[in-house]
């Protein structure tokens, strides 16, 4: 054998007496296989040597279950903000020379079985054959959208010239996935077969298209310019750039640049293309964008590698095997819902028959909704129906190892059901809460044992809000928090662990955000203007939208929990209680601020209720000249210092934290970085300028002593944000 198959790391060859070489990628160190400088180095020389050997097809699978390429290596990809713009196009250069040897000479085919996703699918594209498997683990697609970035290892180029432009823009700009079906469907593969018949089904593929001249013609097809005419060319640019504003707002422009890559390297040859879209991908990795992205993916990537804790005394939680669920309310229901979308059997415990049996059909339909088809999948729900046991009885938590509790929000009522489901559960299990302002303390107080207690606050939605906040009471132990977090993480969720406090985190935040929106109502600032700067700021919808969304009743109740908290800056607001007195609870009675076409989340805005405007009125105060600019400081500066606040109190045990838990769960933007992010792209000392003509507001506009601290230094509050 070769030399050169001794000393490989990543990748292993296989020769067989018909002359094809099996080509086995598995990368150490990573758990899913991704395309480190080592791979790159390796394969490089392997192909070379293959060149001169001229075997009679190559077959590039994986060694790693469920993964054939992630995509880049982050460590990488986290370097390119720091490049210059030239050095970042010649590595897309040089890494595409890499890849334009899997079609240079002897017939390639990769065998795609699980993740292939980024540069993993542009490796699997410089192959003139591509067979995915059509286990449900297998995805196709380009993300680097997603990052700021467009596809930079010929992405663009191939996918232009496979399947047509207007599908390449739309799978590139959008940074959706495909399952292998959906892939053959579209022509990104050659076949999709069972797992087990991949390899055999590469080879024949391999056998037959390169007899009868197929691969050549591809070949041929894939390094000339594509036939696209100017009527249609100009259909496309104008089509697809109004659908890009739309999904965008402007504030995305890596999308615009994958249309406008895809266009100008349509008309010219595949190697002019290349570089063409090496110049675009420099130009978007040296933008703010991109950078911040690329920080909010590391923060996630960090959050998925977090147990919760800083010690490792308590071990690795088991999985659940038996999770329960105490409440079949509006959110125990999504909870549970959950539990079967991520393949869990799950109990469901409520006193009340009635609204149990009521709530079985949503569970069903909320386990079962295809994102897709936009609509429950029937037979799907059909087969969840063995995993989901209810039950009227406490009896039947006995054999749960965790518990989530989530009846209503009153403290008394809480504390009796978390007192009974301690009594029923076994000492190992783990016993939570759903809520969103009753103090962890508190509610255990009535527990013989609260170091096994701890709040699991999902958000509403649950199937679309993927933040959970871990709140740990004074008295919950570390393997409480860990196992809980482990628990949110299975079922897809993106767990921050927060202390005990009011409001805890993501309510905490938000609170200065609706009350400031409040204050600016009174001074004449319209509804609409309010909702259309924040909504240019990049929030999904303004505060005001977000008030009648939430519901101002619910909006009512936990502003007395947060204003008796902190009154000193936040004082309650007499206009919501005024409109929950008149009825008018926003979308879920097709009134509050807006008036609605119809109750419910979907309802479409008609116009202002007139008792909200008089309301306003009977409590406004004289009007203040406001700019946009006034504005938007006014609603996200008393954010960010809470957000400061924060972090005196401990509230969280990392900054990246507070960035992440806004972007889950209020939908701050992520190409702003965060919160805390936002606050570095102005500066401290520019905050602390813009926070001074705001001063007469009071105390909720004065800076905090951590903010002065990094204005001082120069510090960003992004990095060494703990003490």
């Amino acid at each position: 054998m070769p030399a050169i198959d001794r000393d490989l790391e990543t990748l292993a060859l296989e020769r067989d007496a018909d002359g094809f070489v099996r080509l086995t990628v598995t990368v150490p160190g990573h758990r899913q296989n991704v395309l480190t400088q080592r791979v790159i180095e390796e394969l490089s020389r392997v192909l070379d040597q293959l060149h001169a050997e001229r075997p009679r097809g190559v077959i590039l699978l994986s060694g790693r279950p469920g993964s054939f390429f992630a995509g880049a290596d982050l460590s990488r990809l986290e370097e390119l903000g720091t490049l210059p713009t030239a050095e970042i196009a010649d590595l897309c250069d040089r890494g595409k020379a890499v890849f334009a040897k899997l079609s240079a000479s002897f017939p390639t085919a990769a065998v795609i079985d699980g993740t292939c996703l980024g540069g993993g699918l542009e490796l699997a594209l410089a192959c003139d054959l591509r067979v995915a498997t059509s286990e449900k683990h297998t995805v196709l697609g380009l993300p680097e959208v997603k990052l700021g970035l467009l596809p930079g290892w010929g992405g663009t180029v191939r996918l232009a010239r496979l399947i047509g432009p207007g599908p390449a823009v739309e799978l590139a700009a959008s940074g959706e996935t495909l399952d292998g079906a959906a892939a053959g469907r579209l022509g990104v593969v050659d076949a999709c077969v069972p797992a087990a018949e991949a390899v055999e089904s590469a080879r024949r593929l391999l056998v037959l298209r390169g007899d009868d001249g197929f691969i050549a013609a591809r070949r041929r097809r894939m390094s000339a310019p594509v036939d696209l005419d100017s009527v249609e060319r100009a259909f496309l640019e104008a089509t697809t750039a109004a659908v890009i504003l739309g999904r965008t707002g402007g504030h995305y422009p890596a999308p615009p640049a994958i249309l406008r890559t895809i266009l100008a390297g349509a008309s010219v040859d595949a190697a002019a293309a290349s570089r063409i879209e090496s110049e675009a991908f420099a130009k978007l990795a040296a933008t703010p964008v991109a950078r911040n992205l690329l920080r909010v993916f590391a923060i996630g990537e960090r959050n998925r590698r977090d147990s919760g804790v800083d010690t490792t005394s308590c071990g690795e939680p088991s999985p659940a095997a038996a999770p329960a669920v105490v409440g079949a309310g509006i959110m125990g229901a999504g909870i549970a819902a959950s539990h079967l979308r991520a393949g869990q059997p799950v109990t469901v415990v409520d006193i009340n028959p009635e609204a149990l049996a009521a709530s079985v059909p949503g569970i069903l339909a909320e386990a079962a909704w295809d994102r897709l088809a936009k609509r429950p999948d029937e037979a799907r729900a059909l087969q969840l129906t063995g995993h989901l046991r209810t039950s009227t009885s406490f009896a039947a938590l006995a054999a749960a190892d965790i518990v989530m509790e989530s009846v209503t929000e009153r403290p008394d009522i809480k504390q009796q059901v978390l007192a009974e489901i301690e009594r029923m559960v076994g000492p190992g299990t783990v016993i939570t809460t759903n809520t969103s302002t009753n103090p962890i303390g508190r509610l255990a107080a009535g527990l013989t044992d609260p170091s096994r207690f701890c709040g699991l606050h999902f958000f509403n939605p649950v199937r679309r809000m993927t933040l959970v906040e871990i709140v740990r009471g004074p008295a919950t132990s570390d393997a409480t928090v860990a196992s809980a977090v482990a628990h949110a993480k299975r079922l897809g969720k993106c767990p921050v662990v927060v202390n005990d406090s009011p409001g805890f985190l993501v309510n905490r935040i938000l609170m200065p955000y609706l009350h400031e929106a409040g204050e600016l109502l009174r001074e004449g600032v319209s509804a609409e203007r309010l909702d259309r700067v924040a909504r240019g700021f990049g929030m999904p919808m303004g505060p005001i939208e977000l008030y009648d969304m939430i519901g101002l009743d619910t909006a009512f109740y936990a502003g007395l929990v947060l204003s008796a908290a902190y009154g000193d800056r936040i004082e309650a607001s007499p206009v919501i209680p005024a409109l929950v007195k008149a009825g008018k609870l926003g979308r879920k009675t097709a009134a509050g601020f807006y008036r609605y076409a119809e109750a419910g989340p979907h309802g479409r805005i008609v116009g202002r209720d007139d008792k909200a405007t008089e309301v306003i009125a009977r409590y406004a105060y004289p009007p203040r000249e406001s700019s946009d600019r006034t504005i938007v400081d006014r609603l996200f500066l008393p954010m960010l210092l809470e957000a400061l606040r924060g972090l005196d109190e401990n509230l969280v045990r990392d900054g990246r934290d507070i960035d992440l838990a806004v972007i889950h769960a209020l939908g701050f933007p992520a190409f702003r970085g965060g919160l805390l992010a936002w606050g570095d792209s102005l500066g401290a000392a520019e905050v602390v300028r813009r926070l001074e003509p705001l001063a007469e507001l009071g105390l909720r506009m004065k800076p905090t002593e951590r903010l002065l601290a990094h204005a001082s230094s120069g510090r960003p509050l992004t990095g060494e944000v703990l003490p």
